[in-house]
């Protein structure tokens, strides 16, 4: 068990991270569960805890990075007995929420047990806690913070979906059946104590479940779910002779979960909150209704006759419902939970929302989710006028145009799929009618993996499935077909990038690497040339012809990552003209144990991102994130779900916003940002900042000045010039930890940065106050 004191962070309180912080960005696009006491409601999303205080209004943040120790939330139920919170996990860890204060209790989660561990259901009985989980019931000593006991209804071989209590029996539904035990039973552990409710009929139908179990004053009562349309979902009483159709309270509803409120029987439904009360046997009454307006209600906590919370499946967030009227109340993230690609410049975040199965279609219609000012925007087909009657979906792509960061570009695996944006509209749609876009002809779709702008604002982009999957949009509207080796056609290119020569480099799944050269001739393709770089042994020697992703660093040189590992192509430019054998990459080696190694072996490399530093950030299929010094030798950091905040170690898409240094990380739990210690190097010092200004006695981290030249070496002293401290920058960005060059936490005063850069003169550059 793990106590951990809480920072309760505002959900608007991001506007400035520190360097070497992280801040995970929870999308509230769907509620999982609600709870709720007199003071404050909690409202869980799949990676974050929303706390709302009722009196006060404030919204404040609980999450990975500040207190909770883990993501994927299933479950929340609040202890009236214990004024606490329990915070149910997908991997079986649990939460307990106390007075500020976390404590885990993590014995399900590290339990030696294959299968499903998720906590579906979190209910309190008799002073003790228990949890309906993927294999058995848990009873939880809500007072030690320790498993008491475990129960087994099915031997562990079906999950436990909810629980419910009656006097002298305890209830175990399942998605098929309803189990049943008597309370006085000591060894419920045995599975054999529990038998199955035959009144309760076993479902055999793959489109039928049970979902929810509750019971109101000895009555009990069952939700049955559909999956064969909308709508579809019954409640049933189980009595003497059978389940009983509760027709009073409505018909065809999409129905999500039961409660309990005084003596009725609470149906949450799709829209609203229903009450109901039962008469007389078959006889049912709507005592009241609660609308909530188009949108799902996931739970609800009934306050009184008059006031409720209730969680909103469809938009996220909670609505307080009072006196007849709703409001719903949200907190500022991702506007949906769906995160593939993300591109970031001078502040400026855009994240594609789709989905890609090995190269085919999802249907996947988030959209596309702009970041900026501390304020995220949805861009989709509800509210792009001119995507309002187009097919559009699985947004995979976008850029930011470096000349106007107001114009960005969106590439789609569909029927449409180029639009671009300007000034938060789309203005401008290209398919193969109206452009030199080809349609994959299997199913008249396009896929647009990549983008990417040059220095005259053309548009360069990769049309896979296609005869020349390298096409061009010009600065002037025109269009351009790019005719390369055929040994790319209908191929899928994973990355595309220009270097600062203008050429061309194509990363393409199962061929290896394309370089493109106009020689400065666009129009003119008499002078073009291309080069084949893949896994032979006099051209290119790649570690596998299945590039994942390839990036130019500071120097020119281009790094490769592949499902084996990664390689380097120095001098890249040079190989058009290279002949057989004299343009292989290059891999680096170790000595390790009279052995010569691979760095990072055959690493499943994901993508690659060059910080400011000239420092290698490399994503990895299952190993979380690597970064490199400047040559590659040295592995400064390997962050992990382990030892750091990430969300998971399977991280899909990296990118630095170099004005800033924040990094943004896309793993298949969501999406997280870190501010590393470099970005771009600036030479004019226009824009010299130095954070955190004043330095408060609180404050442990670094105090970071950003905005000058690259690669410049820093001298802290104090106003009478003497030194305290010094340091080389990351590219832009240089780190001071506020401790003198003894290791002693500086005394309080102003203190000034002077730079050296390795060309140029030395100056002044910013100073800070530090307080203890």
């Amino acid at each position: 068990m793990k106590t951990l004191f809480a920072f309760l962070i505002s959900f608007s309180s991001f506007a400035q991270i520190a360097t070497g912080e992280w801040r995970l960005h929870v999308s509230s696009s769907s509620t999982v569960d609600v709870a709720a006491n007199s003071e404050v409601v909690y409202t869980a999303f799949k990676n974050g805890l929303m706390e709302y205080d009722i009196s006060s209004g404030d919204i404040n943040s609980w999450n990975k990075v500040n207190a909770l120790s883990d993501v994927s939330l299933t479950s929340l139920f609040y202890s009236e007995t214990q004024n606490a919170l329990f915070i149910g996990y997908e991997n079986g860890n649990l939460d307990f929420l106390k007075d500020n204060q976390i404590t885990n209790i993590p014995a399900l989660r590290l339990a030696d047990i294959p299968g499903n561990k998720s906590i579906n259901k979190i209910v309190e009985h008799d002073g003790l806690v228990y949890l309906a989980t993927g294999f058995s019931i848990l009873v939880i000593d809500p007072v030690k913070l320790e498993v008491k006991d475990t129960y087994y209804p099915t031997n562990g071989e079906v999950g436990i979906e909810d629980i419910a209590f009656t006097t002298d029996s305890i209830y175990a539904l399942t998605k098929t059946n309803v189990l049943k035990a008597n309370l006085s039973n000591t060894i419920l552990a045995d599975f054999a104590q529990w038998t199955i409710d035959t009144i309760v009929p076993e479902i055999t139908e793959d489109y039928l479940s049970y979902k929810a179990i509750q019971v109101v004053e000895e009555e009990k009562y069952v939700l049955q779910k559909s999956s064969q349309g909308y709508a579809q979902d019954s409640v049933f009483c189980i009595t003497n002779s059978g389940l009983e159709f509760v027709s009073g309270i409505g018909e065809q509803l999409e129905i999500y979960s039961l409660g309990t409120y005084a003596n009725l029987l609470v149906v949450n439904i799709d829209g609203g909150i229903l009450f109901g009360q039962k008469i007389t046997d078959g006889t049912y009454n709507l005592v009241n209704n609660f609308s909530i307006g188009g949108s799902g209600v996931v739970n609800s906590v009934i306050v009184s006759d008059n006031k409720a919370w209730a969680g909103d499946f469809y938009n996220g967030g909670v609505f307080r419902y009072e006196n007849g009227g709703a409001s719903r109340i949200i907190n500022s993230g991702p506007p949906k939970n769906d995160f593939y690609k993300v591109k970031a410049d001078k502040g400026k975040v855009v994240v594609a929302g789709g989905t890609l199965d090995s190269k085919f279609m999802t249907y996947n219609q988030s959209g596309v989710y702009v970041f900026e000012d501390e304020v995220w925007e949805l861009k989709n087909k509800n509210n792009m006028d001119l995507w309002s009657d187009k097919d559009i979906w699985d947004f995979v792509s976008v850029a930011i145009n470096p000349r106007d960061i107001n114009e960005i570009a969106i590439g789609c695996y569909s029927p449409t799929p180029l639009s671009i944006v300007k000034n938060g509209v789309v203005t401008e749609i290209y398919t193969s009618e109206n452009s030199d876009i080809q349609v994959n002809t299997s199913n008249q779709s396009t896929l647009i993996s990549d983008l990417k702008y040059d220095n005259d604002g053309n548009l360069w982009l990769a049309n896979n499935f296609s005869d020349h999957p390298l096409k061009v949009l010009k600065a002037d509207k025109t269009w351009q077909t790019i005719s390369l080796t055929s040994s790319i056609s209908d191929k899928v290119i994973q990355e595309l990038e220009i270097d600062e020569n203008d050429n061309k480099w194509l990363a393409v799944a199962d061929v290896g690497i394309i370089g493109y050269k106009d020689n400065g001739t666009l129009a003119d393709i008499s002078d073009d040339q291309f080069k084949l770089v893949n896994s032979g042994d006099n051209s290119g020697a790649l570690p596998s012809n299945d590039v994942t992703s390839i990036a130019l660093d500071l120097s020119g040189d281009l790094w490769i990552g592949s499902e084996t590992g990664f390689s380097i192509l120095y001098n890249p430019s040079s190989i058009f003209d290279a002949s057989a054998g004299e343009y292989n990459v290059q891999r680096i080696k170790l000595d390790f144990e009279d052995n010569v190694e691979y760095l990072l072996g055959t690493t499943h490399i994901t993508d690659i991102e060059i910080d400011g530093g000239n420092r290698k950030w490399l994503a990895t299929a299952n190993t979380g994130i690597f970064l490199l010094s400047a040559n590659g030798t040295e592995i400064i950091a390997n962050y992990t779900s382990e030892n750091s905040p990430l969300l998971s170690d399977v991280i899909l898409d990296l990118e630095i916003d170099h004005t800033t240094g924040e990094m943004f990380i896309v793993t298949d739990q969501g999406l997280i940002s870190l501010r590393i210690d470099a970005s771009q190097g600036e030479s004019n010092y226009d824009n010299v900042k130095v954070f955190p200004n004043p330095v408060l006695p609180s404050y442990e981290g670094l105090i970071t000045i950003q905005g000058i030249k690259y690669d410049s070496d820093i001298k802290v002293t104090d106003v009478a010039g003497n030194l305290v401290y010094k340091t080389t920058s990351n590219g832009g960005t240089a780190t001071w930890n506020g401790k003198t060059l003894d290791g002693k936490r500086a005394s309080t005063g102003v203190y000034l940065f002077w730079t050296s850069p390795n060309e140029g003169k030395g100056r002044k550059v910013g100073k800070v106050v530090l307080v203890n």
